[in-house]
């Protein structure tokens, strides 16, 4: 992860980059820079890039892969034993500036004052969620030079499972809470101090967003035994009683953050994803597969609407054994398509800018099922609602007769 070669050759494509949108991902526990999870974010990134939504605007899809020593452990039965050492070891790259100081060099290089477009996402997952969101609260909470509030050259951060307790979580919802409200009429956040006085945020582009599968055990169940075994052994038993964000006055033991994620936690979650039904899909959608992607991606997402497309059953596992990722691989249509709608739905606690979500696990399976097609096409829907559509549609060309096979990626990267 610290490698400056690594990074130098990432600011290199950045740099070539006329009109950059940039991913960052951070990998989760049981992942490491040759694991699997390589595969599914470069396929997640071939997938953006061949997008008629990009190749009409010539947007130069780019992906940075961070990895850690998430997985240290091989030997089957005994890798949950590395729980400690790995959420350990989570915690230290967050506190170290390399993480953050290499986030901020990739995200200012791709907003050059040369650059047509520029956009910058993170995502992080599992441990990687702890990682990403200790690494950019302080800087969420930083006030630049004109007083406004997350002045980091990123846009948007999404942390998948995040396998943080959920004390750094009550910290920067409390926070944000005291910083700012909710304006029905206006749909956005607004300041209530008056150093930051007229600022206004956009209901639909929330400093942080924390997804949280419903069925996920690893966070759900694993992750308070972890804590509590933790614990025990080192004699905790007093516990100072914590203000609960958006609830004035009320107070509860710091316990119930310490061993419970944010995604877990009933005193931070504030919004989740509720089913609408089934539904028919969109006119002229030219992707194969997952087609709710490309569905959410090219049009405005109205009133936090969304589509899924696919049945989640794991189809995709049969992809991505390993770390090597073939871009000519054919991944046709499953032939078992469900398209459904769904809508982000705010459920009580802290209103801010700063989102936890309860996800179904018709999205989500579980703790790694991230890489869904039902989860990517949230995704797509999150980044749309985040970055809306000057008109609400991109209006591409009719289709050529035949697809260019190499995407803007491998161009950047024969360059």
């Amino acid at each position: 992860m610290l490698d400056t070669s690594q990074l130098g050759a990432a600011l290199k494509v950045i740099g070539k980059a006329e009109r950059p949108l940039l991913f960052v991902y951070i990998h989760g526990w049981q992942n490491n820079a040759i694991s699997g999870d390589v595969c599914r974010f470069e396929h997640f990134i071939d997938a953006m890039s061949r997008f008629p939504e990009m190749t009409a605007r010539k947007i130069n899809v780019i992906g940075v892969y961070i990895a850690w020593r998430g997985r240290d452990l091989t030997v089957p039965g005994l890798s949950l034993l590395t729980f400690w050492s790995r959420k350990s070891a989570g915690q230290i790259v967050a506190s170290q500036n390399g993480c953050l100081a290499a986030i901020s060099e990739l995200a200012l290089a791709a907003r050059a004052p040369d650059k047509k477009y520029h956009h910058c996402v993170l995502l992080g997952h599992s441990f990687g969620g702890l990682v990403l969101g200790n690494t950019i609260s302080h800087s969420i909470l930083d006030a630049g030079s004109n007083g406004v509030r997350n002045s980091s050259p990123w846009d948007m951060a999404v942390a998948f499972n995040s396998a943080d307790s959920s004390i750094g979580s009550r910290q920067l919802m409390s926070e944000l809470s005291y910083l700012y409200k909710y304006d029905e009429k206006r749909h956005a956040y607004v300041a209530r101090t008056s150093l930051e006085s007229g600022v206004v945020i956009e209901e639909n582009r929330p400093f942080l967003i924390i997804l949280q599968s419903e069925n996920d055990q690893a966070t759900g169940q694993f992750f308070p035994i972890g804590t509590g075994v933790y614990n025990t052994i080192n004699l905790r038993y007093h516990w100072d009683k914590v203000s609960v964000p958006g609830r004035h006055g009320s107070k509860v033991s710091e316990q119930q953050f310490y061993t419970r994620t944010p995604g877990n936690n009933p005193y931070l979650v504030n919004y989740h994803v509720v089913p609408l039904g089934e539904t028919t899909p969109p006119p002229d959608l030219r992707a194969q597969e997952n087609r709710a992607f490309e569905a959410n991606i090219r049009e405005n997402v109205q009133d936090q609407i969304f589509y899924t497309s696919e049945r989640n059953d794991g189809h995709e596992n049969r992809f991505c054994r390993n770390a090597n990722y073939n871009p000519d691989e054919v991944r046709p249509s499953t032939g078992k398509e469900l398209w459904r709608r769904w809508q982000f739905v705010y459920s009580g606690n802290a209103r801010i800018p700063c989102w936890i979500v309860r996800v179904p696990k018709d999205i989500i399976w579980g703790h790694g099922g991230l890489w869904s097609d039902n989860s990517v096409a949230m995704l797509g829907a999150l980044f749309r609602m985040h970055f809306p559509l000057e008109g609400g549609r991109i209006v591409t060309p009719p289709q050529r007769p035949s697809v260019p096979t190499t995407p803007d990626l491998q161009q950047l990267n024969q360059e």
